[in-house]
């Protein structure tokens, strides 16, 4: 019975001690571990923020293309209409003047 007591002391102090060096190194794993998440979780948000930056510019000069078309093609309907309504003009000074032409002759 002494020697059963005697093998369990020695036995939870050898667990304890191995326990007590084991701790304090799980404790630097620990913050070790900690430090690696964070300086990881640091690179996802910078990868992450440069990703949403080149994504950013690439809209702005999509838009930016955009804008351009269509303020060609603004143009070029204006310019359309402009030579349309100088067109109709034209025609409208024609039959003005062939009616104008056509009392004279009367």
């Amino acid at each position: 019975m002494k020697k059963k007591l005697i093998a369990i002391v020695t036995l939870l102090f050898v667990a304890g001690g191995a326990f007590a060096q084991t701790s304090p190194a799980t404790n630097k794993e620990r913050t070790e571990r900690k430090e690696r998440v964070k300086q990881n979780l640091k690179e996802a948000g910078q990868s992450f923020g440069e990703a949403a930056t080149e994504a950013g510019q690439a809209v702005k000069e999509t838009a930016k293309k955009a804008g351009t078309a269509i303020g060609k093609g603004a143009d070029k309907a204006a310019a359309a209409i402009e030579t349309e309504a100088d067109r109709l003009k034209a025609r409208q000074r024609e039959r003005k003047a062939e009616n104008a032409a056509k009392s004279d002759t009367l």
